[in-house]
Order: C-alpha cells, then sequence, then structure tokens
C-alpha cells in the first residue's frame, strides 16, 4: 500500500517526488462527522464501529484515491457505510481548519501513531483500536473494500477466542494465542502490545515444539530483534541475527523464506548486492508457492541485473585505460548509460564528479560530433557545470551556463524544459522569487505535458510560499511588550 508521508512544507529537497492534487469535498450523501467524541457517542449507542478516516483531503493524492475509488463508489456508498459511523479527521494545506478540530486531529493523530495518510482507523464505542490500514495502492478497491468488510467478522471471532482463552491450557491454550495473533497482525493490520507477550507465553506452552509454535515464535523474535538492527542501518549484525533464526531445527519453509528474503534485503541495504542474490536465490526455493514468491522472483531480477551491470562496469573501465580519441568517447558513452541504470538502486560505481568528468570529456574527444557524442552530452555537460557553480555560490556563471545550454541547436522541448527548471532553481536559491516563478512559468510552456511538469508545479508552489513569507513583515524583537 501507498502513502503520502508527513512533511513540513516548504522544504524544496523534501518535496522532490510528490505530487499536489486538489480534491472536491466529500460527497454530500455520506455523514462525515469531524468531532471525534460525539462519533464515538453515536456508535456506542448504535453498537457499531467507527471508520475513521486521517486524510490530506487538499494534497495528499492516495487520499483522494482512496476516496474516490472507495468512499464514492456504490458498494461502499450503499452498503458497507451503513455498517460503521464515518469520521474524518482533515490535515489540508489549504482550506483553513477551527484551531480547536486542528487540536483534536492533532491529538488523535499522535495517540494512534499515525505517521502518514491515508490512515484508516476501525474503532469501537469506547475508543478502542480494532484494525489499522495504512496507505492505499492504486487499483486495489475491490482488496480494500473487502478487508473492510471483513473486519467485524474477524474482530467477533477475536472476542470469541479471548473469552475461550480462560479455559485453555496447555498446546490448546499455545494454539488459541497463535490464532489470536494471526488475526491481529494479519487480519486487522493492528500488532497490539499483548502479541510479545503472547509470543513467549507461546514458546512456554509448546517448550518441545510439538505444535511447532515454539520454533515459529522463537524465529519471530530473532527477525524482531533484526529489524531493529536494520532501522539503525546495523544490516550486517541483522544478518547475523537472522542466521541464528535460520540454524532453528526443523523451521518450516513458508518461515524460512521470510528469514531468507529479509535476509536478502538487509544486504541488498548495504549494497552487497551478490551476497544479496545468493539469499533470494535460497529463499525461493525455501518455498516455490510461498506468499513472498513473487516479490522474491522481481527481487532476483533486480539483483541480477545489477551484479552483472557492475561486473560489466568493471570490463569497461580496464578497456577504457587502453582507448583513445572516438572509441575512448564510445566506451564512456557505454559506461555512463550502464552507471545510470544502475544509480536508481544506489548501486552505481561511480561519482556525480567523475560522471561529470567523462560527460565533457566526450564532448571534447567528439569535436566535430562525427558520432552524434557531442550532441548527446553537451547539454548535460553545462547543466552539470552550472549545478557545480551553484553549489559554489557562483550564481552569474551558473546562470551563464545554463544560457549556453539553451542556445544550443535542436534541443528539445523537453531538454528545454529541464534548463529553464535549474535556471528557475538558481533564481530561488538567490531568493529572487519572481525571476524564479518566471522561468518555472516558461519552463511548463515548453513542455506541459513533460516528465518534469508535476515537479516544476511543486517548485512554483514552493517559490509563492517563500515569497510570500518573506514579503511579511518580520516581528521587532527589540520592542518591549506592551502587555508586560
Amino acid at each position: 500500500m501507498k502513502m503520502c508521508r508527513i512533511v513540513p512544507a516548504g522544504v524544496i529537497s523534501m518535496l522532490i517526488g510528490l505530487s499536489v492534487f486538489t480534491g472536491a469535498a466529500r460527497a454530500e450523501d455520506l455523514a462525515w462527522q469531524t468531532d471525534f467524541e460525539a462519533a464515538k457517542a453515536q456508535a456506542k449507542a448504535e453498537k457499531k464501529m467507527m471508520l475513521v478516516d486521517f486524510t490530506g483531503s487538499d494534497w495528499c493524492g492516495f487520499c483522494i484515491k482512496l476516496r474516490d475509488e472507495v468512499f464514492e463508489k456504490e458498494p461502499f456508498k450503499n452498503d458497507l457505510s451503513k455498517q460503521f459511523v464515518l469520521v474524518e479527521l482533515d490535515f489540508p494545506r489549504e482550506k483553513k481548519l477551527p484551531e480547536e478540530l486542528k487540536a483534536q486531529n492533532a491529538k488523535l493523530k499522535t495517540e494512534l501513531k499515525v505517521s502518514g495518510f491515508p490512515t484508516i482507523c476501525l474503532m469501537d464505542g469506547e475508543g478502542q483500536l480494532i484494525a489499522k490500514f495504512v496507505g492505499y495502492g492504486p487499483g486495489t478497491a475491490v482488496k480494500y473494500l473487502a478487508r473492510m468488510a471483513d473486519v467485524p467478522k474477524v474482530w467477533e471471532s477475536v472476542l470469541k477466542m479471548k473469552a475461550e482463552l480462560a479455559n485453555a491450557q496447555g498446546l490448546d491454550r499455545a494454539k488459541l494465542l497463535d490464532q489470536l495473533v494471526d488475526a491481529y497482525e494479519k487480519k486487522l493490520s493492528n500488532p497490539i502490545d499483548e502479541l510479545e507477550t503472547w509470543g513467549k507465553e507461546i514458546i512456554a506452552l509448546d517448550a518441545d515444539n510439538q505444535g511447532g509454535l515454539k520454533n515459529k515464535y522463537e524465529c519471530r523474535a530473532i527477525v524482531a530483534e533484526a529489524e531493529e538492527l536494520g532501522k539503525t542501518r546495523k544490516f550486517a549484525e541483522a544478518v547475523a541475527a537472522l542466521d541464528k533464526a535460520l540454524a532453528l531445527q526443523g523451521l518450516a519453509g513458508d518461515l524460512k523464506q521470510q528469514v531468507l528474503f529479509k535476509q536478502g534485503m538487509f544486504q541488498f541495504n548495504a549494497k552487497d548486492f551478490a551476497a544479496a542474490l545468493a539469499a533470494m536465490k535460497k529463499a525461493a526455493d525455501a518455498d516455490a508457492e510461498g506468499e513472498l514468491a513473487a516479490q522474491i522472483k522481481s527481487r532476483i531480477a533486480v539483483c541480477t541485473m545489477i551484479v552483472d551491470g557492475q561486473a560489466k562496469i568493471a570490463k569497461q573501465m580496464e578497456e577504457i585505460e587502453k582507448a583513445e580519441g572516438l572509441d575512448r568517447a564510445k566506451l564512456l558513452d557505454a559506461l555512463i548509460q550502464a552507471n545510470t541504470r544502475l544509480q536508481m538502486y544506489g548501486a552505481a560505481k561511480a561519482t556525480p564528479a567523475e560522471v561529470a568528468k567523462w560527460t565533457a570529456e566526450i564532448v571534447d574527444l567528439d569535436a566535430d560530433n562525427g558520432a552524434g557524442l557531442k550532441g548527446k552530452y553537451e547539454f548535460t555537460k553545462f547543466l552539470g557545470e552550472a549545478t557545480a557553480l551553484a553549489r559554489e555560490k557562483k550564481f552569474e556563471e551558473g546562470l551563464a551556463a545554463i544560457d549556453k545550454a539553451l542556445a544550443l541547436a535542436d534541443i528539445t522541448p523537453q531538454k528545454t524544459q529541464e534548463g529553464l527548471m535549474a535556471k528557475g532553481l538558481n533564481y530561488l536559491m538567490q531568493k529572487d522569487f519572481d525571476k524564479g516563478l518566471d522561468c518555472f512559468k516558461q519552463a511548463l510552456d515548453a513542455a506541459p505535458q513533460g516528465s518534469r511538469a508535476s515537479l516544476i508545479k511543486m517548485y512554483m508552489s514552493t517559490a509563492e510560499r517563500m515569497k510570500k513569507a518573506a514579503e511579511q513583515p518580520k516581528k521587532d524583537d527589540s520592542k518591549p511588550n506592551a502587555t508586560l
């Protein structure tokens, strides 16, 4: 599932990759409440669950997709919605909310540990969290509806199992606790605090692993330990921890697959792609029909591409040492292309500075553009120079380099857009917001449907906010406060 993370507005570097949306209001025929306490009282009186939607209604793209593809479609409006008291807790950027409502929403976001939007919390009339669905994947409306519709039935079974625990003992109790853990984690997506305690009890109740539960929960505990290490980027320690899980005797194939998959992911994050590939292949062999089979297959393809690509780059680097003239230019071109393919995975072998150096060398080696490489790289060369100059705060020289790029013959509208965007960012760094906005507008006009169009719109929005903030009179803290 995808979600919009909560990020501070106005920070340019944190805007990249996000999209800005403008959405309509909630459908009027659905009674979405905003007063949480009133909704809770209604849910208690009517013996219903609350469906609490944490949303960014006027900016979060996935929130808007969830609303359009699920909440405003007939299956939800005509049937499922009637099973819940609907509550909207909104965090808009343009729409203004009363301060009391903003405070209520912020408090609940903290209490329910909501880290991004959309997040749907299903709660009872006492305010107890029952289920939590984080994010929304486009095209998954049917599955999303099915999950929500299933919650009341699952919750009924959970309450029944909890009641049965009072009289359950030994392995029967262990199996009952295992079913509860499964319900909370897989069906309700609600990892309550009791799960860790239940896990320890299951291990004690199945001490001889007669029910296969001791191994399962010892494995879970080790995986949890590894995940904590991974959060602090201690990937080598995480991989070593998972080796302890793999050493457990009689580990079921699906559990072994999960451990190997996680081990491969930690190795991937540590940039040890050969080790990651080996782990993923073992994971595939552990359970060919397992739940992770599709993800593992995809990861094997990525790891194979990276390992083969890095080997190819190493070979090209050796060949380049002996090459001269146009042959060297062609090898450098191939090297840049191979490096670019690996860059998105953090697997590139060359630094941006090295790539910039190779780009300039290609332009010089194919000075007459006989191989078409000067035309291919000259624009990039000038933009690279502009970026380096901007870092040194040599803005005028940077602008001159961009102008050289834009003056090249036969550049595409997309390249024109790229150059004008770079120019706008240069002005933004100088806090010349008017010139920056003008460049961004020209960039959009150059290629309205270009790949950078949405990013440019975000930069425009940022520039307008920065300009507005700069134009506001600053508070003079040197003046005495009249209320003192």
